[in-house]
């Protein structure tokens, strides 16, 4: 009896792991990933205040968590619509220096923007099947983005050093805030976030995932009160994550 239930095990996860090297039109199964996200704003516009910003703009570390659905259209391609927790946002930082009078005032500036938002990505993947190890999944398809909170920390450190007696001092000043979203000129960024998603990522045939995303903001981010010329601050973001679908 046990070689009996063994062997029957063996056959259904056989079986199962073969149902899975290829997708059909009636193939549907869900999953959950979570990852790193390498995000920063863009600034559009050919002038000289939009390139000093991407010159000196930082990737902010967050993270991502996405559930999905995978609903097969043809052999090996499907849609794949989903629901995303996004921390996005990016990081700066400015150093000045100023001698006179026998004395240096070194300022150092940074900042940090953390944004969270919810966006709904529907995808559509191309699955090349290598095997019976996997696939190879190639994706792209529009999203569209909710901000719902976020902080900016910032900070200005001022060193003052005597360049008679080599003495200094240090003065910082923290400005922490959280930030609103919406159309009107008192608002941080814009409420609604619309872009493209890319996507390259392998799945085993026993249902685990792992892959990349790049994250293509079109909306400018600026509140539509506050703009005030043809330049665009857009959301770019690289993200890694692993996951499971069955």
């Amino acid at each position: 009896m046990k070689k009996l239930l063994l062997s029957a095990s063996v056959i259904l996860l056989a079986t199962g792991a073969f149902a899975q090297t290829k997708m059909t039109g009636e193939t549907a199964r869900f999953g959950i990933k979570a990852g790193v996200n390498l995000s920063k704003f863009h600034a559009g516009g050919d002038n000289a205040a939009s390139n000093a910003y991407n010159d000196n703009v930082k990737n902010n570390v967050g993270f991502n968590v996405t559930a999905f659905g995978d609903f097969g259209v043809g052999n090996n391609f499907f849609i794949q619509p989903g629901i995303s927790l996004q921390n996005k946002g990016a990081k700066g930082e400015s150093v000045s220096t100023i001698t006179g009078n026998n004395t240096t005032i070194t300022t150092t500036t940074t900042g940090k923007t953390n944004l969270m938002a919810i966006e709904v990505p529907i995808n559509a993947v191309f699955r090349i099947p290598t095997g019976d190890a996997g696939a190879i999944q190639i994706s792209a398809g529009p999203y569209i983005g909710f901000n719902i909170s976020g902080k900016d920390k910032g900070e200005i450190r001022t060193t003052t050093v005597n360049n008679t007696t080599n003495a200094s001092t240090t003065a910082t000043v923290s400005n922490d805030r959280d930030l609103s979203f919406g159309s009107a000129s008192d608002k941080n960024y814009g409420s609604t976030d619309f872009g493209a998603n890319f996507g390259l990522a392998y799945r085993t045939n026993s249902g685990f995932l792992v892959g990349a995303n790049y994250g293509l903001g079109l909306t400018d981010l600026t509140p539509k009160d506050s703009r005030a010329n043809a330049n665009k601050l857009t959301n770019r973001v690289l993200g890694f994550s692993v996951g499971y679908s069955f």
